[in-house]
């Protein structure tokens, strides 16, 4: 920092060092804070992914080893008792998930990206039928879209 010393041995900082240290102090909380909202975000909107009903298998930490990269995200397993045409109406209706696509013989996943501004919001659900219940496949991310 630049400074200057009068003549009582008191050290003055110019006013453009204080603007300019003000201005890196205010860009970097606004970035924490920004990256704090969106963990609190995805960690708040798990709930609103679980089909009603559903018990939760695993639920995997909110990976955050690609945060340099500017990626989020979480994946989480589910189980019901409700047969795959049920469950597959309920996300298409509520997350108006599309893109059908078939994996093996018994599951299929469907997807929804949403890009506003400049975060790229992700969701893939891939959905397995079983002669007793329906296995939930939740995959959510959130990344950077420059």
């Amino acid at each position: 920092m630049y400074a200057t010393r009068n003549q009582e041995g008191i050290m003055q900082v110019s006013r453009a060092a204080r603007y300019i240290l003000f201005g890196l102090t205010a860009g970097w909380l606004t970035v924490g804070l920004a990256v704090a909202s969106l963990l609190v975000g995805l960690i708040w909107s798990e709930s609103l992914v679980r089909y009603p009903g559903a018990a939760r298998l695993a639920a995997a930490p909110l990976r955050l080893d690609t945060l340099p990269e500017g990626t989020i995200s979480q994946h989480s397993a589910y189980q019901t008792a409700d047969d795959l045409p049920q469950v597959l109406g309920w996300y298409a209706r509520s997350f108006g998930l599309g893109h059908d696509e078939p994996q093996g013989d018994t599951c299929l996943t469907m997807t929804r990206v949403d890009a506003p501004l400049f975060l790229q919001h992700s969701l893939a659900v891939t959905l397995c039928s079983h002669p007793k219940r329906t296995l939930v496949f939740v995959n959510r991310s959130l990344a950077v879209h420059w």
